[in-house]
């Protein structure tokens, strides 16, 4: 039986086959943790180490481009159309724990989820309901730890995920519901490294009718 991918092996992985694909080499584990946002290589090297044992790419040692994707996380199904790992749940109000195993893959058109490594998260909660974004939807987000002020990201806070609107002050990073009812939540400067993360950000949702 295969062994099941964490995470963030998954969004590793789907990192460097979206990377390979995009740049037609494969990325080096430097570009990785820039990616990822880890300022250290050495947690770049253990997810890759990680998924070499589980089978799903090998590398050659000391030759800094040679990553390869044996068995891919996800598969693009044409030029219009990219499978996208729905991956758990995000909180739009009071954070949960939202880093969870894939539950499946979905078709989208590439015509309206526009990025590289995409991932697909479930929100629960009301705390955007003013975005348009209610309890149920999928939050469709490109992954990594870039954004502009005023994005709607996928953040998460001492281990717990939730959907928020995020802007840089001189005191830390504000987080702002998009839903009168919840007060903005401010994340230290002196906490941010190592208690924040940013794990995408949003670039569209669906929702589904039973």
């Amino acid at each position: 039986m295969e062994t099941s991918l964490t995470n963030i092996q998954s969004r590793v992985l789907d990192f460097v086959e979206e990377s390979s694909v995009q740049n037609r080499r494969p990325p080096t584990m430097r570009e990785v943790a820039r990616h990822f946002g880890w300022s250290s290589t050495s947690t770049a090297q253990q997810h890759l180490e990680a998924l070499e044992k589980k089978g799903r790419l090998t590398r050659t040692p000391k030759s800094p481009r040679s990553l390869q994707v044996t068995k891919p996380l996800r598969e693009v199904v044409s030029d219009q159309i990219v499978a996208v790992p729905l991956i758990g749940r995000i909180a739009a109000g009071s954070p949960i724990f939202a880093l969870e195993e894939a539950e499946e893959v979905l078709p989208l058109p590439r015509a309206l989820f526009r990025g590289h490594t995409l991932f697909a998260l479930r929100v629960k909660g009301d705390s955007m309901i003013d975005a348009g974004i209610f309890d149920g939807d999928i939050a469709v987000l490109r992954s990594g730890p870039d954004f502009t002020d005023g994005d709607i990201a996928a953040v998460v806070v001492n281990e717990e995920a939730t959907l928020k609107r995020v802007f840089k002050t001189k005191r830390g990073v504000r987080l702002h519901a998009e839903n009168s009812v919840y007060p903005d939540r401010l994340v230290p400067s002196e906490q941010i490294e190592q208690s924040f993360r940013l794990a995408g950000v949003l670039v569209g949702t669906i929702r589904r009718f039973n």
